[in-house]
């Protein structure tokens, strides 16, 4: 996970080296916590000199990094995330030739880190240095020249982290994004379902599932993953007894006694497992899943065509 600074936050310095440190504290707790499960790495942009930028009048982040008040783990975090990423060879030929023919602005200031953390499609990482840089979406001016010469103006927004507080919402959006580039091209579902759907766990036989159904299918079971992982999501965050999830159906004791055998697949550690209930995609899909109460975990173990039932065997 490529995150950006957003160099406009380094210009109010603090007022005591604390002060700094604390800032610097709020932001590493932050990036960690983001990027939690993943690798992160930190891209200062351009030419912008991270490591000797002034936290506060007499103290420099490269003074930060060597400092024995500041936590070891903190310290080395920072410094393993941010050493040797560089623009020039950290960010794709493409991204690079639209920031070229771009300008981004801020409060009538050039935004770079805000802009680049924008055409990444990544966050942006501020320190608390003004209240304006503890939001999480910040307004951001474009302006770009098309390969035509034709110039063009919008106004974006550019995700942007500087507390640990912010966590929760600034996944959500990323989430949030990841769904609508998914529903509007959704024969990427086969290479994105896990990254789309965090919060649900799916069992080793789902890919292959998925790859066997018509691309046609995939709007409709997309736009039911949704609802079940935001359910789960949601379960986990409120603490209730279950999750709310859209209308589910068990399978009658007949049903499971003759085809049974049919609804067990390979868990995410690849044991066999039952998976009784189900939401239904349409009249002729079903997803299959099972909760794990005390975890509070749902895994989806089946993807496909409605399985026969007493009622309607196939």
């Amino acid at each position: 996970m490529t995150l950006v600074f957003n160099e406009l936050s380094a210009d109010s310095r603090a007022s005591t080296r604390n002060e700094a440190m604390e800032r610097m504290s709020h932001l590493v707790k932050a990036i960690a916590a983001l990027a939690r499960h993943r690798a992160p790495k930190l891209l200062p942009v351009g030419s912008f000199d991270f490591y000797g930028m002034m936290l506060s009048d007499d103290y420099s982040l490269g003074a930060w990094l060597q400092d024995r008040a500041v936590e070891r783990d903190q310290r080395l975090f920072l410094q393993k995330i941010s050493f040797k990423m560089t623009f020039d060879r950290d960010v794709g030929e493409a991204v690079k030739d639209r920031f070229i023919l771009s300008d981004f602005h801020v409060r009538g200031r050039e935004a770079s880190g805000l802009g680049l953390s924008y055409l990444l499609g990544t966050v942006a990482v501020s320190l608390r240095s003004d209240e304006y840089w503890m939001r999480v979406r910040v307004p951001v001016q474009h302006c770009w020249l098309e390969l035509d010469e034709s110039q063009h103006y919008m106004e974006v927004i550019a995700l942007n982290i500087a507390d640990f507080a912010q966590v929760k919402t600034v996944t959500d959006e990323l989430l949030a994004r990841a769904q609508r580039e998914l529903s509007a091209t959704p024969r990427s579902l086969l290479d994105r379902f896990r990254e789309c759907f965090p919060h649900v766990h799916f069992g080793l036989d789902v890919e292959a599932q998925l790859s066997q159904l018509p691309s046609d299918t995939f709007e409709p079971i997309i736009a039911k993953l949704i609802v079940l992982d935001g359910a789960v999501r949601d379960w986990r965050r409120a603490a209730t007894e279950l999750p709310s999830l859209p209308k589910v159906h068990g399978e009658s004791e007949s049903t499971m006694q003759k085809y049974g055998d049919r609804r067990r697949f390979r868990s995410s550690h690849g044991e066999l497992e039952t998976y009784q209930p189900h939401a239904m995609v349409g009249n002729r899909y079903r997803i299959h899943f099972r909760l794990d109460q005390p975890r509070r975990t749902l895994e989806i173990g089946y993807i496909g065509k409605h399985l026969p039932t007493v009622s309607v065997p196939k």
